[in-house]
């Protein structure tokens, strides 16, 4: 893999010819604001979180922006996806695959939801780099994203190799967790709290935010303009479904789950839908089980639990509309509610509808696959 250097302007975050350019982007600053004038003390911590979050913000603005420039001096780099004050209007508000969000990020979305968001991406010959900027010292989550981002990448850039050039500041713990396809740099920590209040402050006149003109130069892309192959999310899962329950013999055929492109679609999706099965069945496996569940039924899934262990979880729909996630461990039972607005609601809604009399499990069916998951490998 290339691996890119970090310059000496990048590492102590030298912006003396792009201060101007970090007022034109968009940023989240209305409970900061509402802090202020309440003058919430800067020890407390909602203001501590506020303030963190926004600095953040600037943070992420001014790596991307010492970014585009680097991105000119080297010869590696063919192509750098524009965002933010650059992306042209017209493309602003196309409804699916890589694009710009109203927030002016670079995104992949599917079915009207973001699927993943990415802080910068660039192209070489042969390669794809996403890349990843925090101000946290603690990188575990950031570490844990980067999975979903990563697969994600390769389906829809089959033929490239996949990189992450993670930005973080120096002083920042777990950096030697990061996985073998991950460039690490280090920046001086963003201390310039004159810069942050007055972009804080700053009035926003709406003509003069997102109107900046990239450097004329062939490397800088739309993303729009992107080619890529693309990903379909529903689709996708349906097929999962209706290929696992293929096999002649067994009802789930768990050896399709092995291969290495289900390895990514676990990584993406975290859950892949195999059946349901009915109240009366699901009794037999927790007899503690009270919900009230829409159309008798309880959709079975096998879950990527965290980054090494799948598990069989259940997903039931009760009859006010709520989503309950449920999983039975040997020493205890998780029942937790999913957000109305968010994707699992989205893809049980789905499943609802698609799943047929051949896709139920029963709890022998349910044992056999608890039984022999580790064959996934």
């Amino acid at each position: 893999m290339q691996q890119f250097t970090i310059t000496d302007k990048i590492k102590s975050l030298d912006i003396q010819d792009i201060t101007e350019n970090l007022f034109h982007y968009s940023y989240d600053s209305k409970s900061l604001k509402a802090l202020v004038k309440s003058n919430t003390s800067k020890e407390d911590i909602s203001y501590i979180s506020a303030y963190s979050s926004f600095k953040g913000e600037v943070y992420e603005n001014i790596v991307y922006e010492l970014l585009m420039q680097y991105a000119l001096t080297q010869d590696e780099i063919t192509r750098f996806v524009l965002k933010g004050p650059y992306q042209d209007k017209e493309n602003l508000y196309i409804k699916s695959g890589l694009l710009i969000d109203r927030s002016s990020q670079i995104v992949y979305k599917s079915a009207y939801k973001d699927i993943s968001e990415f802080d910068a991406l660039f192209f070489t010959k042969d390669s794809l780099y996403f890349v990843e900027m925090s101000t946290s010292k603690k990188t575990s989550s950031l570490n844990k994203r980067l999975a979903k981002k990563y697969a994600l990448l390769k389906m829809i850039f089959p033929t490239l190799n996949i990189n992450a050039l993670i930005v973080v500041t120096k002083g920042s713990v777990g950096l030697k967790n990061f996985p073998p396809y991950a460039t690490i740099w280090l920046t001086n920590d963003l201390e310039d709290e004159e810069l942050i209040e007055k972009i804080i402050f700053a009035k926003k006149v709406k003509n003069d935010i997102q109107t900046l003109k990239s450097p004329r130069n062939s490397k800088f892309v739309e993303a729009c303009k992107v080619k890529y192959k693309k990903f379909q999310y529903f689709p996708t899962l349906e097929w999962i479904l209706n290929k696992s329950r293929e096999h002649q013999k067994f009802t789930v055929d768990l050896k399709f789950f092995s291969s290495p492109k289900l390895g990514l679609y676990f990584d993406i999706f975290t859950k892949l839908y195999i059946g349901y099965t009915t109240t009366a069945e699901f009794l037999e496996l927790y007899k503690e089980f009270d919900l009230k569940v829409k159309s008798d039924r309880i959709i079975v899934t096998i879950e990527k639990v965290n980054q090494t262990q799948l598990d069989i979880v259940y997903y039931a729909k009760e009859t006010n509309g709520k989503l309950k996630r449920v999983r039975l461990e040997e020493d205890k039972i998780s029942i937790k509610d999913k957000e109305l607005d968010g994707f699992t609601n989205a893809e049980v809604r789905f499943f609802m509808k698609v799943l047929e009399e051949k896709h139920h499990l029963s709890v022998e069916n349910i044992k056999h696959i608890l039984n022999n998951i580790s064959l996934i490998k």
